[in-house]
């Protein structure tokens, strides 16, 4: 292993165990600006994680006595700085939807326990008196 994965691959790690978090997170809520801004966070990481590990890691594989040749093709650190975001949304968008995935799996079209937000057939089971006077009449509906 040389001295550019032992310095990259911790910082790495830590940038797509965030971003996992972060997508994790984005799963469990609904709408779309808190799981946007969550998947932005996530993206963020994994992109910073890659870019401060890739230059880390070839400064440390420069700073070696009588370094190879490949140690100074260092065009990967640039590549990750311009286009680390595409790999980033790929990898958070992949997370985020296997998070999806098993939680339609486990609740199905029902609501998560403890939300609150009644299933169809709770709400049209019973009628309400609201003490409307405009309110229609009261129908018998059997299940």
């Amino acid at each position: 292993m040389t001295p550019y994965h032992v310095y990259f691959l911790p910082i790495f790690l830590v940038g797509c165990l965030i971003a996992v978090i972060a997508s994790f997170f984005a799963s469990r809520n609904s709408g779309c600006s808190i799981p946007g801004a969550l998947l932005a966070l996530g993206v963020l990481s994994f992109w910073v994680g890659l870019f401060i590990g890739s230059d880390v890691g070839y400064r440390a594989w420069q700073s070696m006595p009588d370094p190879p040749k490949e140690a100074f093709s260092d065009a990967s650190a640039m590549g990750a700085l311009v286009f680390g975001w595409f790999p980033g949304g790929v990898f958070c968008l992949a997370f985020f939807g296997f998070f999806r995935g098993i939680r339609f799996l486990i609740y199905g079209s029902k609501p998560e326990p403890g939300t609150g937000k009644p299933n169809s057939r709770q709400a049209n089971s019973q009628p309400v008196e609201t003490g409307n006077p405009y309110q229609g009449p009261q129908s018998t509906n059997s299940d």
